[in-house]
């Protein structure tokens, strides 16, 4: 297994971290953290364990893990308060169009920002899987948007109710966890349901998405991403909706799945899912 460190995009450049041989074309896949995340989440649980990227490039694939404009990795490239979805989506459209035909894999507010990737590049896009997604664009709400000048975060309390609440995340790790967190600019944040009247996660023409295959995963325990709204975004989308305990009698999974300890084995059966629809 090895991996190599680049940069995309050259007016809102995004960190990309690659993972596996890169010797079948037929095998990529673009993984999108979400909110106050880094790509850190897709390469290592918080108790040490090896993460998604790893388990991708030991079955053959190439994994691009990224860390988006302003944040993590690519923090030195921009202003945080400045940065919005626009230049996330124009960065990670920049590297689907330079890698190939990928699949993208998005979590949280993640899956917003891949499903609009996936219009815009849908020539470049051979699949979509959206892991506890954020609502895009599409999906208008009651949502009210934040104030531009001040970063978001979670403090503790926040931290431990909605992304450490499931039975599966790893309890004994998450002050490691916190201390992965970083903040988000509020642009990104009000792009979700078109909160702040922005056009820059709405997709706005589904025909050009529809071949696509698109699967929607739902956690059990997600305080953020309640199965009425999965359900709302899977079927705006036109993806098969999963909810992973209730579907896959794998219990136990709150938001932050990809963390969360036994993942893998909903990670292997989106795999298979993509095998058999393509």
């Amino acid at each position: 297994m090895t991996s190599s460190e680049f940069y995309i995009s050259d007016e809102h450049p995004m960190y990309v971290e690659r993972w596996g041989s890169g010797k079948d074309d037929s095998s990529r896949v673009v993984l999108v953290h979400g909110g106050v995340h880094t790509g850190v989440c897709w390469t290592a649980r918080p108790d040490g364990q090896p993460g998604w990227a790893q388990y991708l490039a030991e079955h053959g694939w190439t994994a691009f893990v990224v860390d988006w404009p302003g944040v993590g990795r690519s923090a030195g490239t921009g202003a945080l308060l400045q940065s919005t979805a626009e230049h996330i989506v124009t960065a990670l459209v920049a590297l689907v169009r330079e890698i190939g035909p990928t699949l993208v894999i998005g979590h949280s507010i993640g899956g917003a920002l891949a499903a609009k990737v996936m219009e815009v590049a849908s020539e470049h896009v051979t699949g979509l899987v959206s892991i506890a997604p954020a609502p895009h664009g599409n999906i208008t709400g009651k949502r009210l948007p934040l104030p531009g000048d001040r970063a978001i975060t979670f403090d503790e309390d926040s931290t431990r109710r909605f992304f450490c609440n499931a039975p599966r995340f790893p309890k004994d790790s998450i002050d490691q966890y916190r201390r992965s967190l970083c903040a988000m600019s509020p642009g990104v944040f009000n792009a979700l349901s078109s909160a702040n009247g922005s056009q820059a996660l709405v997709i706005k023409d589904f025909a050009t998405v529809a071949s696509i295959p698109k699967l929607v995963v739902a956690g059990d325990n997600d305080q953020l991403v309640p199965y009425q709204m999965s359900s709302s975004i899977a079927e705006s989308l036109g993806a098969r909706h999963i909810t992973v305990g209730k579907d896959w009698g794998l219990s136990g999974f709150g938001h932050m799945i990809p963390i969360e300890n036994g993942s893998e084995e909903i990670l292997k059966r989106c795999l298979d899912w993509f095998a058999g629809v393509t």
